[in-house]
């Protein structure tokens, strides 16, 4: 592996560090560099917004320190983090948005008063590359990297038939009226036709991302999240890799396990997530559980977070990805993925003390050396 670290987010109700001082930031990133980390993913658009923007669809909720210091803290994480060695990589999240400041009807809700969009309306594609835009202007020259994520960008809608249609038509593809007579098979995935045109929309997405991040003078390097579906004897990707790998080239695919549980189809996701994008000569870069209280099994205690890094460790040191990230530095509060809350049920008193346990166990099995 040539980088391993961890990835974390500054945005409201994630519950790791949105509230961070720069005090805070040296605590961390002293941990980081001293445990062999040299690489660092900071989410500054989520769900929420954690950075200050100009824009005027974005959330900008006080609390969050970023927002708060006019992005001062924000520029000194990043800054710091390079000072200690560690390859910083700017991650936003561009298909999910707080609505009533977003002022467009989503796809549909997600997180209460959160919305998932799509690719098809041209106001939400238009506001997704300038938000790529603000970002690297704003912290590019402080980042090496940066991560695209269109979560949930896929589902199907009434806008989406025609054109999809056009689409269809051009590829020899059956139609939307077609594609929706499912004929229930659990043997059967009937949504090839489907993925492949919401493949196309993220390559152009992407090439669109692309174009706006070069033109305000950011070199670094790109990569786009992709998700999968894992759920009981299934393991489904959403995008079609092989023509996403032809399309791009010279991006960098960031893979993960979609319940953060590497207890199940831990060989399958697996080959999903790592041996079959290497095959076909991505650079693969796989996002795990760190400190994090979000997920599968965690209601009947039956998940122990000492184990799922075990087994995650276990994992990269046998398929060697490129990268590996841990989600999750810390838990300063009751957040939706990261909770101080419940993080005492596994034993572990405060997030510092369970990333610092991660990172002893990260030099243990020899995954840093």
């Amino acid at each position: 592996m040539q980088e391993l670290g961890f990835w974390d987010y500054v945005c409201p109700r994630h519950g790791s560090l949105e509230r961070y001082q720069c005090e805070d930031w040296d605590i961390l990133l002293d941990d980081l560099a001293a445990g062999g980390c040299n690489s660092f993913v900071l989410c500054v658009k989520w769900l929420t917004t954690g950075y200050r923007s100009a824009l005027p669809w974005l959330d900008q909720n006080g609390e969050c320190s970023g927002i708060r210091s006019d992005n001062r803290v924000l520029h000194y994480a990043l800054t710091q983090a390079r000072r200690r060695g560690l390859r910083t990589h700017l991650l936003v999240v561009g298909t999910e948005y707080v609505i009533e400041s977003f002022g467009i009807q989503p796809l549909r809700p997600s997180w209460g008063d959160v919305g998932l969009y799509d690719l098809d309306v041209p106001e939400v594609r238009r506001r997704i590359v300038a938000l790529f835009a603000e970002v690297a202007t704003l912290f590019g020259a402080e980042a090496d990297a940066m991560v695209v994520e269109l979560e949930c960008c896929d589902g199907d809608a009434p806008h989406r038939i025609a054109p999809y249609n056009r689409w269809a038509e051009a590829h020899q593809r059956p139609p939307f009226a077609e594609l929706k007579q499912i004929l229930l098979d659990p043997r059967s995935y009937p949504f090839y036709h489907w993925r492949d045109y919401t493949t196309e929309c993220r390559i152009d997405v992407l090439r669109e991302i692309e174009q706006a991040v070069r033109a305000t003078g950011f070199t670094g390097h790109l990569s786009s999240l992709v998700e999968l579906e894992n759920g009981p004897m299934v393991v489904a990707g959403n995008v079609n890799l092989p023509r996403l790998r032809e399309a791009l080239p010279h991006w960098s695919l960031v893979t993960y396990d979609s319940i953060y549980d590497r207890r199940q189809n831990r060989l399958a996701t697996m080959d999903f997530c790592i041996e079959q994008p290497k095959a076909l000569g991505f650079d693969v870069r796989f996002l795990t559980r760190g400190v994090m209280t979000f997920g599968a099994g965690w209601g009947d205690q039956t998940m122990d977070l000492e184990q799922q890094w075990r087994m995650s460790l276990e994992d990269a040191l046998r398929y060697q990805p490129h990268t590996l990230w841990f989600m999750g530095t810390d838990a300063t509060s009751d957040g939706a993925v990261c909770s101080n809350v419940k993080l005492p049920k596994w034993g572990f008193p405060d997030g510092r003390t369970a990333r610092r346990r991660l990172l002893q166990l990260a030099h243990e099995m020899g995954a840093i050396r």
